[in-house]
């Protein structure tokens, strides 16, 4: 489930000039990239805690999800989050990604995010 991580800079703009990713595509990105940091510092319980949303905790195991995150992500080696874009519809974003990791070929996924509590967080990883 949680088999991503680095997150390359997302950029937003014309095709003439790139420019840096602001407001809720920057905050979306930051998520994605808090994502990256605990994923290969083995972080899961700052990923169940700060990143996922209620719904998407409580899927993953509710109070056990740190430890069901740590049996599914745990030994992924080298893994690499790559943005391939970012769509905001109001309190909900999509990060379409390439993640990588050591062994493993590249796969594209979307990210789903909602924002709760003033925050973006996790919703669903959903592969294709």
């Amino acid at each position: 489930m949680l088999a991503m991580a680095a997150l390359a800079g997302c950029n937003s703009g014309s095709d003439d000039e790139a420019k840096p990713a602001a407001g809720a595509p920057k905050e979306v990105t930051e998520t994605v990239a808090a994502l990256q940091t605990a994923t290969q510092a083995g972080d899961f319980e700052r990923i169940c805690d700060d990143l996922l949303s209620r719904a998407a905790k409580e899927r993953a195991g509710g109070t056990d999800c740190a430890e069901l995150v740590r049996s599914t992500a745990g030994d992924v080696g080298r893994p690499r989050i790559t943005p391939l874009s970012i769509r905001v519809r109001g309190d909900r974003a999509d990060v379409r990604v390439r993640t990588t990791a050591r062994g493993q070929r590249a796969i594209e996924d979307t990210i789903q995010l909602v924002r709760e509590g003033g925050s973006w967080r996790i919703a669903a990883l959903a592969a294709g």
